[in-house]
């Protein structure tokens, strides 16, 4: 088996709840690293040929192990890329819950921040990952799965949150347009400006967005519409 010069993606301790159809559980040491080589060259394959030339063949040609060997662990090309998928999205949840946990006690606004500062770690530390992925998840059959992650997000939001803005029905949906928002930009920035990654104006102006956006949220008395205006806010 050749051996990897390095992965391109860190490893998360959390995994989603999106279930991947993989043949064998890697358990003993030997499993788990031809598992990590397979993964590892379907990540070379996408990024060098693109998701349409993706197949088995040239993913274990990549690896250096046989299609046989590749079929032990995943029986199709779409369980490979899931499985990308499931350590980016663990890398992401993971890191919302870290923060989120971390800043407990704190202010919203606070909490935002390093929520929005552990997200670009992750983003920038794993970029040939998201880069890779772009493809995989624009497809019909990935709407679900990206509905799912974006949810969970949500609801991490809402349940830290929520005491913060007490008589606020509409928690949830605020959290939603928030999480869509700083979706937006990073995948814009991922597809067409990955330096902004890099920038600190660009951790600045995100969490700048945000914090304003929360603290708007709790300035708030209520759901009403004239309370609302007040501070901007629909």
């Amino acid at each position: 088996m050749k051996k990897s010069s390095g992965s391109q993606f860190a490893f998360a301790a959390r995994p989603l709840v999106e279930r991947i159809r993989q043949r064998k559980q890697p358990v003993q040491g030997r499993s788990r690293a031809t598992t990590e080589a397979i993964l590892e060259a379907t990540l070379q394959v996408l990024l060098r040929e693109g998701y349409a030339r993706l197949n088995t063949t040239r993913v274990a040609e990549r690896a250096g192990v046989s299609v046989g060997t590749l079929y032990q662990y995943f029986p199709d090309k779409r369980s490979l890329v899931m499985a990308l998928k499931q350590r980016y999205f663990a890398l992401m949840l993971g890191a919302v819950e870290s923060a989120s946990e971390a800043s407990t006690g704190t202010s919203p606004a606070k909490m935002i921040g390093a929520i929005l500062k552990a997200l670009i770690a992750v983003k920038r530390d794993n970029l040939a990952l998201s880069q890779a992925l772009r493809e995989p998840l624009a497809e019909p059959e990935a709407r679900g799965v990206m509905e799912e992650l974006l949810g969970q997000f949500t609801d991490t939001l809402t349940r830290r949150l929520a005491p913060s803005f007490p008589g606020r029905p509409d928690t949830r949906d605020r959290m939603a347009l928030l999480v869509a928002m700083v979706e937006g930009a990073f995948a814009h920035a991922v597809a067409v400006a990955p330096h902004w990654l890099e920038a600190p104006w660009f951790l600045e102006n995100l969490t700048g967005v945000a914090t304003r956006y929360v603290s708007a949220l709790g300035k708030q008395a209520g759901p009403a519409v004239a309370s609302e205006s007040a501070v901007g806010l629909p």
